[in-house]
């Protein structure tokens, strides 16, 4: 029989010899991960959704953030910003993502989030140390300088969660007026042999996506689900995803 972490404290006090019952209650109490098979579905939603953007490039390299993409109006004039140069306007189809929960979970209790994790590049950092290619969660803070987010909050068996899928791209380094054949991943590195084109000549971008859980105060992930983010080239041709 299951027992609160009260109870179960009094088998082992000093001087105490727990019985055999009091240590199957003790194991019975606990959720054991390997019998708590839990996860994620994820599918693209059926619905084709549109936004408006701005795409900006900073005038000097040096700039922490490169680019800038925000959303718009359809035929308003772009803002300005100093230091940028205003590169495009356009509208972009894409679709949602329709997140399932799998298994037991409680979303009071367990407080569910879906993690998104982000590949990188292997780079050398100002310290010195050389970071490996894998897949990274962003620091929330860091994602909301891209317009993006590294984790969702999870409310019920299935949620359908809007991850703004251009804004994991950027413009590259040459200017084809109007077109969206030259954006690479946002962070990429540009140089030859990269990831970033696919079979069919567009960018794309890799993540990995995993549901995250609370027990007892402990996070637990999940098996990831590696996806694609491949940009589409004009207006009718949406962004799309596809699973590995």
């Amino acid at each position: 029989m299951k027992q609160t972490r009260e109870i179960l404290k009094t088998y082992f006090e000093t001087g105490d010899k727990p019985t055999e019952g009091e240590f199957k209650e003790l194991l019975d109490s606990f959720t054991h991960l390997n019998e708590f098979n839990f996860g994620i579905d994820v599918k693209p939603t059926g619905h084709t959704y549109a936004k408006y953007y701005h795409v900006y490039r900073a005038q000097s390299p040096s700039f922490d953030n490169g680019h800038k993409i925000i959303e718009g109006s359809t035929g308003e004039n772009p803002p300005s910003f100093a230091n940028y140069d205003h590169l495009m306007s356009r509208s972009l189809r894409y679709k949602r993502l329709q997140i399932k929960t799998i298994g037991g979970i409680n979303f009071t209790e367990h407080q569910p989030k879906l993690i998104i994790e982000r590949y990188k590049q292997r780079k050398k950092l100002k310290s010195g140390f050389i970071k490996p290619a894998g897949f990274y969660k962003e620091r929330p803070e860091e994602a909301a300088m891209w317009n993006r987010q590294s984790e969702y909050s999870l409310s019920s068996e299935v949620d359908t969660i809007d991850i703004n899928p251009f804004q994991y791209f950027r413009p590259g380094p040459v200017d084809l007026p109007n077109s969206l054949y030259n954006f690479l991943p946002s962070g990429a590195l540009s140089r030859s042999k990269s990831f970033k084109f696919s079979n069919n000549a567009k960018p794309f971008v890799p993540l990995q996506l995993r549901l995250q859980i609370q027990i007892d105060g402990n996070l637990y992930l999940s098996n990831a689900i590696r996806l694609k983010i491949i940009l589409g080239t004009n207006e009718n041709d949406s962004i799309n995803f596809i699973f590995d």
